[in-house]
């Protein structure tokens, strides 16, 4: 499933209205499981020292590897990419 853009959310209706709060309820839902799965499986590391900067002018493919590491592993944590 992908989603289009998403800009501001829409002003309120004057009334309430149940057709609109359920399709905004349904949309957000969608946006909410896209948002909040993991992406894949096996995704591990080794080795990895956490480094979370990385110099663009001067660098070294370990230092790369280390922070690309560091990314995976802090997305793993948050359940944002699976173990």
């Amino acid at each position: 499933m992908t989603i289009g853009a998403i800009g501001p959310l829409p002003q309120a209706p004057d009334e309430y209205d149940v057709e609109y709060m359920t399709q905004l309820i349904d949309r957000l839902d969608q946006i909410h499981q896209l948002l909040s799965r993991a992406v894949g499986t096996g995704w591990q590391v080794s080795n990895v020292t956490a480094d979370t900067v990385l110099n663009a002018d001067s660098t070294t493919t370990a230092e790369i590897a280390d922070v690309l590491g560091t990314l995976i592993t802090q997305m793993k944590d948050r359940g944002m990419l699976g173990g």
